[in-house]
């Protein structure tokens, strides 16, 4: 017999009837709202601890408060079990909840990067594919260093023959420094002939003094055995091959590196243009595919997510719910407490 029952029973035996009507008790203590549905959302790894009898019924409840608002307790402490209950139930779901919300951020800044390493791809096959190879003429350069070096080999062997009409025995190893000495100038990478800069009295003689000392040396040698004509021609030619073909040798050389620097970018880039029709589009897929799936996946996890909140706000609801039926069925014994006597009081408790 529930305690609503033996209220009925003393207000039936001890107060007058009402000869037409019997008294619902319903309308003495009106019911307060439905409890709800324990939240049943599982979570993994833990099992979960039912709530006790008292709790989960809702006429046990009732009896509790009806208990409490006749002995005059304080219902602060019946309050902070069942809040004490409610947050041990809870606590799993928050736990849960703060686990799936540090792997959304996780996937979040996976998601992040891949997104940033695709814009990147991006820009720079979009980069790629726009720019133009440079011009390069290395083939050129490569030729006419060939040639210079051609030049002095021959200035090389017209100088021996020349010397050779003056010092026989030792015309290779004087013909070498000869040679030498008149390409002096080579280290000028452009010769005063073509320099547009103002030329200083020092650097013309500098670089034209040793050359023409050179070729009159060897002009010297062939003037006696040569008429004037082929002497002179001698001459002539010996001081413009130093004069020149040591220019045209260090300016081949340094345009070919130059040259050689562009025929690698341009050969960089032709790579680079095939990557980004091929090798850089698949990498490209690749990500959209990864990010799609990380999408996914997180949406499972938002779900979950999601569902565990509700289960929270249902806990908390619920804990909001049974306090608020304890607290109405104390008050509203408590409010009874004076029209009952305490033998009546003390019948109703036990």
């Amino acid at each position: 017999m529930n305690w609503f029952k033996k209220i009925k029973r003393y207000f039936r035996e001890e107060e007058v009837p009402a000869p037409a009507e019997e008294v619902n008790p319903q309308a003495v203590i009106p019911l307060s709202e439905t409890l709800p549905e324990m939240p049943a959302l599982p979570v993994p790894g833990e099992e979960e601890d039912e709530f006790p009898h008292w709790l989960t019924s809702e006429d046990t409840l009732r009896d509790e408060g009806v208990i409490y608002g006749l002995s005059g307790t304080d219902p602060q402490e019946k309050i902070g079990i069942i809040a004490s209950i409610y947050k041990k139930h809870a606590a799993r779901y928050i736990r849960t909840q703060e686990e799936l919300t540090e792997k959304i951020g996780e996937l979040n800044l996976v998601l992040e990067k891949k997104n940033s390493a695709l814009s990147d791809l991006s820009l720079k096959a979009a980069g790629v594919l726009q720019q133009e190879p440079r011009e390069e003429n290395i083939l050129r350069v490569t030729v006419g260093l060939v040639l210079s070096l051609g030049m002095c080999a021959g200035n090389y062997f017209l100088i021996r023959e020349g010397i050779r009409y003056g010092f026989p025995e030792q015309a290779e190893w004087i013909a070498w420094g000869v040679f030498l000495t008149g390409m002096f100038s080579l280290y000028y990478t452009t010769s005063v002939i073509h320099n547009e800069d103002r030329v200083t009295w020092r650097r013309v003689l500098e670089e034209l003094g040793m050359p023409l000392a050179a070729s009159l040396f060897v002009y010297v040698q062939v003037v006696a055995q040569m008429p004037w004509y082929k002497s002179l021609g001698f001459l002539l030619f010996t001081f413009f091959a130093f004069l020149l073909s040591g220019k045209l040798f260090l300016g081949s050389l340094a345009r070919l590196k130059k040259e050689f620097t562009l025929f690698k970018a341009n050969r960089h880039l032709q790579q680079e243009k095939t990557a980004a029709g091929t090798d850089w589009k698949d990498d490209m897929e690749l990500l959209e595919k990864d990010m799609e799936k990380i999408r996914l996946e997180k949406w499972k996890i938002v779900s979950i997510l999601n569902e565990t909140e509700a289960a929270i706000n249902r806990l908390n609801a619920d804990k909001e719910a049974v306090i608020n039926l304890f607290l109405s069925e104390y008050h509203l014994a408590k409010d009874y407490k004076d029209r009952l006597s305490g033998t009546q009081i003390s019948k109703i408790i036990r």
